[in-house]
């Protein structure tokens, strides 16, 4: 369904942008979504958490909070090799007829030479987040409504930017959970911060 809106919500976005207030909470959110930003997320749960490097099962926890966290961007990367999708930022979208049309070059801007022009399908960055996410949540239940709340925003970050399109991040954030459910542990071996 969000294929059938993605081109209006990106006319929207483009001729209607948010409050710079809202703009810039969704841009600083974008922390969560990127590589690095999760890394240094991730670094900050373990350390927090006390892991100790030296117990295996410390070190397994702390390889399955990782790996949850990256193997859908993984995926995702692989496929934005195979798949050329216009990013919105970079497409003429007022000569679409269709969002089919957003796939493959016939959209993109003259001025747009680089090969990330054609990187949106499906979001990098809403991967990261909803997968970082999801391995936050078993790793600390408290902050479940926390986690899930910057993931949608940093998915929001990417629509607002003109980045991605609304199901590049549906798709991205779909993938970036499966790729953390493949690494969560089994409900009674989970080290549940609590």
């Amino acid at each position: 369904m969000a294929f059938t809106i993605d081109v209006p919500i990106a006319l929207l976005t483009s001729t209607h942008p948010l409050p710079k207030e809202i703009s810039n909470i969704l841009r600083l959110s974008e922390i969560g979504g990127h590589g690095t930003g999760a890394a240094m997320i991730l670094i900050a749960a373990l350390a927090i958490k006390q892991i100790n490097w030296r117990k295996k099962r410390d070190r397994l926890i702390a390889c399955q909070l990782i790996a949850g966290s990256y193997l859908g961007a993984l995926i995702v990367d692989l496929l934005k090799l195979t798949i050329n999708r216009v990013r919105p930022h970079s497409a003429l979208l007022n000569l679409r007829t269709s969002f089919l049309d957003t796939f493959g070059q016939e959209l993109l801007k003259p001025d747009s030479v680089s090969r990330s022009a054609l990187m949106s399908f499906p979001s990098g960055h809403a991967a990261v987040a909803a997968g970082l996410a999801v391995s936050l949540c078993w790793f600390y239940p408290r902050g479940r409504s926390v986690f899930i709340a910057l993931a949608i925003l940093a998915s929001f970050q990417r629509i607002n930017s003109l980045s991605h399109f609304l199901s590049d991040i549906c798709i991205g954030a779909a993938i970036g959970i499966a790729g953390a459910l493949v690494f969560a542990p089994a409900p009674n071996h989970a080290d549940r911060g609590q």
